[in-house]
């Protein structure tokens, strides 16, 4: 449940996000959107999960285990990464965040258990603490004029230059960054939990709210991948998921669980399927796991995400590029579907 519920009065409808229950819209998913899209808006994210890894050298001990740079990791800046199989295939996405002495791994709802339980095996004899921790609320500010409107609440940080992973303290115990996914993804706020409330009645007034039917269309619009749905645990290869244009894989540095397959698939050029905006046309509901097909009935891909939309909905998927042609018609679950390589995209 929210760890803001008591704070969202009468209006909020209410819906499940894998493990965790989050306010759904606030009486207009409609207008919600809209802000995301054009202006700001506030998006209550307390249900997603935090594991904390503290004690001696716990950069050392999370170098070898992670796509990305830890040495990057500063009180002023987070980094995004991911932990994968010996074989190379997604397991666990993360933002990486300093807290004091701690490093904090926010993931996705259901993930901080298993992700624990996981880096616990590589403990052997270092003198590492890894434990998840309920003890903070996560909050998004994102939208066109979301880091406008954070520069007028905190005027004193240079927070309309900031780029991806800039990260603030605001006041003690307030951790504020940039996503350093993408700029579209907009900030975090992480605050303790029992000063959840407060923040929220604070940024409310001058930030409008969205509930996660608005933020959800938000992020498959802007073709923004996300851990368990574009990352399929076990299956994706990272770097067709959009790992590396997301910023959450560094080739410079040292060995991690899963590198060569990763290194080898990147400078071979190997890769064989990518993350696609997806336009599906009027017809029966298709849900995520479907596979995309060619007239011809060859799979090509599947559907990882979808939202309704007005005679149209959009998703998102991963295709095989070399199938992706207008003279190609596709269809996933019967309904006829087209492909847009993402505005991010940088493969040819």
């Amino acid at each position: 449940m929210s760890r803001l519920e008591s704070h969202f009065g009468t209006r909020i409808a209410w819906s499940s996000d894998r493990s965790g229950v989050v306010p759904h819209h606030f009486g207009d998913s409609a207008a919600e959107t809209r802000a995301l899209m054009t202006d700001v808006a506030l998006v209550d994210l307390s249900h997603q999960e935090i594991v904390a890894v503290s004690g001696e050298n716990p950069n050392d001990f999370l170098g070898g285990l992670i796509t990305n740079q830890i040495r990057n990791v500063t009180l002023q800046r987070s980094i995004y990464a991911a932990h994968l199989t010996p074989q190379g295939r997604f397991l666990w996405d993360f933002t990486l965040l300093r807290d004091g002495d701690r490093l904090l791994l926010i993931t996705e709802p259901g993930s901080a258990a298993p992700l624990a339980q996981r880096l616990s095996q590589f403990i052997l004899r270092a003198k590492i603490r890894i434990e998840t921790d309920a003890t903070t609320a996560l909050l998004a500010i994102a939208g066109p004029e979301a880091s406008q409107v954070l520069q007028g609440i905190f005027p004193e940080f240079p927070i309309r230059e900031a780029e991806p992973g800039a990260t603030l303290t605001p006041e003690p115990g307030i951790r504020l960054w940039r996503d350093p996914r993408h700029a579209a993804f907009g900030w975090r706020l992480l605050v303790p939990a029992h000063e959840a409330g407060h923040w929220w009645e604070r940024l409310v007034k001058r930030i409008p709210p969205a509930g996660f039917a608005a933020w959800e269309e938000y992020r498959i619009r802007q073709a923004l991948p996300r851990g368990g749905d574009e990352f399929i645990p076990e299956v994706s290869l990272p770097l067709e998921s959009g790992l590396l244009e997301m910023n959450g894989v560094d080739f410079s540095k040292g060995c991690y669980v899963g590198q060569e397959t990763t290194t080898r698939t990147h400078h071979r050029g190997t890769l064989k399927k990518r993350v696609y905006s997806l336009m599906l046309s009027a017809g029966e509901s298709v849900t995520p796991g479907t596979p995309i097909l060619l007239a011809s009935g060859k799979e090509t891909g599947v559907l990882t995400s979808v939202m309704p939309g007005n005679g149209e909905r959009v998703g998102l998927g991963i295709v095989h590029p070399s199938d992706v042609d207008p003279e190609r018609p596709m269809t996933v679950g019967g309904v006829q579907v087209t492909a847009h390589k993402p505005a991010w995209a940088t493969w040819s």
